[in-house]
């Protein structure tokens, strides 16, 4: 059985994967913002199996590194933790727009920190809005409207996952799409339950998933400009300079 760190994983999708992982007989490490947000639900899933909690604001690159230092040693990590940001949203810690700061940025470094203590996998969330997103390195984390901070930040996720991969030959990287399915960050009326975009992250988490971008066991289509690997280099620099990682 495999040790799988999930963030965000106290509501929404990751705390449906978490649950189907539990029950498959793995050991997931939850994430939460806080404590008092993190350990009702993990007494929770603690009923269900081996459970370890985790906590650190996304929005604060400092929180990330203090969440690196306690990871521990996983088998995958999943980068479940996202907002869709409100008009006017306050700006991360850093001064970054928030949506890029957590779905993104945070991610990055995080992933930065912790690779050489993930044995099997790194996911990263994609979204139904990949195609409608748009990375450009010269401008990231930058004030833009919410919909369109959204996007691009899930554009920038599966960027980043394909930039991953290729520095992480020896790791499974990937990106998945959970659907269009009812959480705090989706209408109430789209058509998926949550534990359907659950099962689609456990299978990338633990099951038989190639890697690259999935819909499920399906590949997801990736929008070609995306493919670059120049684009992807010059975001994993960008990134870099951003997150304040050094050689």
């Amino acid at each position: 059985m495999a040790t799988i760190a999930i963030t965000g994983s106290t509501d929404g999708i990751g705390r449906a994967a978490a649950r189907q992982l539990l029950g498959d007989g793995h050991t997931v490490v939850l994430h939460a913002r806080s404590v008092v947000r993190g350990e009702p639900v993990a007494e929770e899933l603690g009923r269900l199996g081996d459970v370890r909690l985790v906590t650190g604001d996304l929005a604060d690159l400092d929180e990330v590194r203090a969440l690196a230092d306690r990871l521990g040693d996983v088998d995958a990590l999943v980068h479940n933790a996202g907002v869709w940001p409100s008009a006017g949203a306050a700006p991360s810690a850093q001064g970054h727009e928030i949506a890029f700061a957590v779905n993104a940025l945070a991610p990055h470094l995080l992933t930065a920190l912790v690779h050489e203590r993930v044995r099997g996998r790194l996911v990263f969330l994609g979204s139904g809005m990949v195609g409608s997103g748009r990375v450009d390195p010269d401008d990231l984390g930058t004030p833009r409207e919410p919909r369109r901070a959204y996007a691009d930040s899930k554009a920038l996720d599966v960027v980043l996952s394909l930039g991953w991969a290729r520095r992480l030959p020896a790791l499974r990287v990937g990106a998945v799409d959970p659907g269009w399915v009812r959480t705090k960050l989706a209408s109430a009326g789209a058509p998926g339950d949550v534990e359907d975009g659950g099962a689609r992250v456990a299978l990338a988490a633990a099951g038989d998933w190639p890697g690259g971008y999935t819909a499920g066991r399906r590949p997801a289509r990736t929008p070609r400009a995306l493919e670059d690997t120049g684009l992807q280099d010059r975001v994993l620099a960008a990134m870099d300079e951003l997150a304040g990682i050094r050689d």
